[in-house]
């Protein structure tokens, strides 16, 4: 699937959720610590911070100042495990428009089961295939959240 000048959806959205996880690195080092990001497909984190050993996933979503929700998958395509179910990142961080996130994956977990939120399946723009995911409001997630950073 390719836009004008051959560059794909995915490819243009990769780009940008790697400039993400750039400037929160950024901010890891001027703290004085040393972020890894992690090169190729893997699935599991985005950046590791050597003197923590704590693994980042960074989401961004910045369609949510619109929808009012995240979006948190768990296959992609139907039947694969993938998002919530394949990392072993010890926190996520949703970088919305005007706020950062963190949130560890067992707190997510703890979150769908806690609030009995429905599963749903769709094509996000410019995938080829359906996933499984859940929609969730951006203030229920603050409520679970270990820390909100205002940007």
């Amino acid at each position: 699937m390719s836009s004008e000048g051959g560059v794909s959806k995915f490819e243009e959205d990769l780009a940008v959720g790697e400039l993400s996880e750039q400037y929160l690195m950024d901010i890891v080092r001027r703290k004085g610590l040393t972020p890894v990001k992690v090169e190729g497909l893997f699935k599991q984190y985005d950046f590791f911070v050597c003197e923590t050993k704590k693994a980042y996933e960074v989401k961004r979503d910045w369609k949510s100042a619109h929808t009012g929700n995240v979006v948190i998958e768990i296959e992609h395509p139907i039947g694969k495990d993938s998002g919530l179910k394949t990392t072993t990142a010890d926190y996520w961080i949703f970088d919305l428009p005007d706020k950062y996130i963190f949130i560890t994956p067992e707190r997510l977990k703890d979150m769908l089961s806690f609030e009995r939120l429905t599963l749903t399946e769709f094509v996000g723009k410019g995938d080829a295939h359906k996933k499984k995911a859940y929609l969730v409001d951006v203030e229920l997630v603050k409520k679970y959240a270990k820390t909100v950073f205002k940007k």
